[in-house]
């Protein structure tokens, strides 16, 4: 089991106003403290038009990120490929992972934001087409040279389609261990009833919210700083749809709901609970772990030191774990 960090999203918000070139700044420090930690990766997200600054262009700073580390990977978690001009995106993720020994996770999802599409200028009845011309245009460019594509979905045949193509996955963080398992359950069989292209099974990675602490105070400080994150959302128009396992997350909907129900798959406290909680999700069918613990109000200090914690106490405990 492979363990990263995130999600980056270098925004500046009304609760936490900085100068937009601040949270840039950050991303390279962090870049270089998660190296020295030990950790495998950062994951970066990328929006557009959003009153925050939300990162609109990840590839430029994944780029910086891998030229100021010599180990550390970096993924787009997600690049939103149907927004993107499908040969510039391929040639730059093939040109940086190339440049970086293939140390770039090139994560790609569909969107779903009307006025990105709209602001783009692209209708978003076509995006399901624009996103496979994308893939096409980075396998033909032999995108990823040493690097992994990993696929944002939140629906069974979603993750069916990135197994059957023999490409990872990168599950939401609000994620409740019933709708892991099922996706986990699908993307594995769309590997194999696609004959098992690559003759590796794709990874499934998923981000998990997680704080490390033994101070009950901070436990309860780390949800407020995961329902802040959440609250967030909202804004964005997020949504889950309903499965056989969960039901819908809708955060236009029922605000409160909604939040509620991602706030609550959070597992805050002393290592013993987290190393429990991580064990679940590897039986769930998680590969890969990232800690979504660059959340709305959570002091970077704090961060850091939690993350020291996690390093320390709990990943050696864990990095010998395979799904099964």
């Amino acid at each position: 089991m492979k363990f990263g960090v995130g999600l980056y999203c270098l925004q500046a918000t009304a609760a936490t106003p900085r100068h937009p070139t601040v949270p840039y700044r950050e991303v390279l420090a962090d870049a270089r403290f998660l190296e020295q930690q030990g950790y495998e990766g950062m994951w970066l997200s990328e929006h557009h038009f959003f009153y925050d600054g939300y990162c609109p262009a990840v590839l430029p700073v994944a780029a910086a990120a891998l030229a100021v580390t010599t180990r550390l990977r970096v993924g787009t978690g997600m690049m939103l490929l149907p927004l993107q001009d499908a040969t510039r995106a391929a040639r730059l993720s093939a040109d940086i992972a190339a440049r970086s020994g293939g140390r770039l996770d090139v994560g790609v999802g569909l969107g779903y934001r009307d006025v990105e599409f709209d602001g783009k200028g692209v209708r978003r009845q076509d995006r399901v087409a624009r996103h496979r011309a994308g893939l096409a245009e980075m396998e033909r460019l032999a995108v990823p040279a040493g690097a992994t594509v990993w696929n944002g979905s939140a629906t069974p045949k979603g993750v069916a389609r990135a197994g059957a193509r023999g490409q990872g996955v990168l599950l939401s963080g609000a994620n409740p261990l019933s709708l892991v398992r099922e996706l986990a359950a699908a993307h594995r069989a769309g590997w194999e009833e696609a004959g098992r292209p690559g003759g590796t099974r794709p990874r499934l990675a998923a981000l998990r919210n997680v704080w490390l602490t033994d101070n009950p105070a901070e436990a309860a400080a780390a949800l407020d700083w995961q329902r802040a994150s959440y609250l967030l959302y909202a804004g964005l128009g997020w949504s889950v749809a309903q499965q056989e396992s969960t039901e819908a997350m809708d955060f236009r909907a029922d605000l409160d709901k909604a939040v509620g129900q991602a706030v609550a798959t959070t597992v805050a406290g002393p290592a013993g609970q987290i190393l429990e909680g991580l064990q679940e999700a590897h039986e769930a069918g998680v590969d890969d772990v990232v800690f979504r613990v660059i959340i709305e109000g959570a002091p970077s200090e704090v961060v850091h030191r939690m993350l020291g914690r996690l390093a320390d106490d709990v990943l050696p405990h864990l990095e010998n774990l395979e799904a099964a």
